[in-house]
């Protein structure tokens, strides 16, 4: 018998759970129509006619054995607790927070019917008692009694749609950081995909090269040869990104390397915002900020709560130039995005302070990122930059010497080819901003 392919064992393993085509779409992210052609050349495979006896057919012990070893779903189970009245606001709120949820396509989201299955997570969620329009979210590993996150969300908007999109927003990062925290076991009712991957995700806000390091290690098995989780790409896109960014080696090959992760996202999931995301870094690197803008806009219309499509895009529209789009971007973000992560949207705003000529706050704003992520090299460049305008000369001096113990090789060059694809008068006048900085 002709063997399946990885992904034919997938979604053959997904149709035995008993999930639509539709659901088999959201869970791989693919097209319905990649599904369909998949299904028909299992049903040839398998020499059957309908997907009733593809699930009921037995295979070869080869195809078993690797048809246990697909990648598990991430499945979270949503419980409702205590009085929750349905016309209310907090339901109304919750239902949205569901929603937006899905548009994620990393879950499996299933209620209290599905009894046979064991979630991921279990999502409590409750509305206050008092008659205060308080909704209480809880998050906890599987069915057990350990809270491994928990808020409060106070009703007090009316615009239910941003309140359900920053609610979303840090439902999913507070998931996916305590995630990162956890450690992994066999019987854990959590795929260890979701564990490498925010382990990754978390150690990735610190910008340095160790986690660069820590990610190709972790990441690069999950992905060779038939292997395949968008997510997981993604990530490990975005650690290259970063290399490619802060000058961790070679950055022609860190492009190289993250169009080689492109070309494998489109293969396997075209649809995919994680795939879109991957080829808007790789165009970003390559300065084809056009084809990256399109992509990014293609990402925040499938899911609003990106956070990194929508700061990639305001530093795209700095950097050529469109100033009223970028600032109308970063300021969406600030308001809709949770404090705890708006580190990235604050790193896009000292570059626009910068160019706006606001050179004080600027630097003040800059030197809080660094308090943070010491050797965020973009950052310690925005502050020599002020302190030239400024004429801080000794304070210039302290930076640079900080950035050359992070960054020994720094070039000119270097700094200039991360500003491909940037108008020539906004290059001219940053480049002229670091002057003396690299005759050392």
């Amino acid at each position: 018998m002709q063997e399946l392919t990885p992904r034919q064992r997938e979604i053959l393993n997904l149709l035995r759970k008993g999930l639509t085509n539709n659901e088999i779409c959201k869970t791989l992210n693919i097209s319905a129509n990649t599904v369909k052609v998949h299904l028909t050349n299992i049903y040839k495979i398998l020499e059957v006619t309908n997907r009733t006896e593809a699930a009921s057919a037995s295979l070869s012990s080869k195809e078993s054995f690797d048809i246990d070893n697909s990648p598990k779903d991430l499945v979270l189970l949503f419980q409702t607790k205590g009085t929750f009245p349905e016309h209310s606001n907090a339901y109304s709120l919750y239902l949205s927070i569901v929603e937006a949820i899905h548009q994620y396509h990393l879950f499996r989201i299933i209620d209290t019917s599905e009894t046979n299955t064991e979630p991921g997570f279990l999502i409590e969620v409750s509305a206050s008692e008092s008659g205060e329009e308080i909704l209480y979210i809880s998050v906890r590993i599987g069915t057990s009694h350990e809270i491994l996150w928990t808020t409060s969300i106070k009703i007090n908007s009316d615009d239910l749609q941003m309140l359900a999109q920053k609610s979303t927003i840090l439902l999913f990062r507070s998931i996916a950081l305590a995630s990162a925290k956890l450690k992994y076991t066999e019987n854990s009712p959590i795929p260890y995909w979701w564990y490498a991957a925010t382990y990754c995700y978390a150690k990735l806000e610190n910008r340095s090269q160790e986690s660069f390091e820590i990610c190709k290690k972790k990441l690069g098995p999950l992905v060779k040869d038939d292997s395949y989780n968008d997510f997981v790409l993604y990530v490990l896109a975005t650690a290259y990104y970063y290399a490619f960014l802060e000058n961790w080696g070679n950055q022609a090959e860190s492009s190289q390397t993250l169009g080689e992760i492109a070309r494998k996202a489109m293969y396997n999931a075209p649809y995919s915002i994680y795939s879109q995301l991957i080829m808007a870094l790789y165009n970003i690197t390559i300065g084809n900020k056009a084809e990256a803008i399109a992509y990014l806009k293609q990402v925040i219309e499938a899911n609003p709560q990106t956070i990194m499509a929508r700061i990639l895009l305001s530093q795209i529209y700095l950097l050529t130039g469109q100033e009223k789009l970028a600032t109308e971007l970063i300021d969406d973000c600030i308001k809709h995005v949770p404090e705890s992560a708006l580190q990235h949207a604050y790193q896009a705003k000292t570059f626009l302070l910068l160019l706006q000529g606001k050179i004080e706050e600027c630097k003040n704003l800059a030197n809080q990122i660094l308090l943070f992520t010491p050797k965020a090299m973009a950052i310690r460049l925005i502050i020599i930059a002020c302190c030239n305008i400024l004429g801080l000369t000794e304070e210039r001096k302290e930076h640079a010497k900080k950035l050359f113990e992070y960054y020994p090789n720094l070039t000119k060059n270097d700094v200039e080819q991360l500003l491909k694809g940037v108008t020539e008068q906004k290059k001219n006048y940053f480049m002229a901003s670091l002057e003396n900085i690299f005759h050392k």
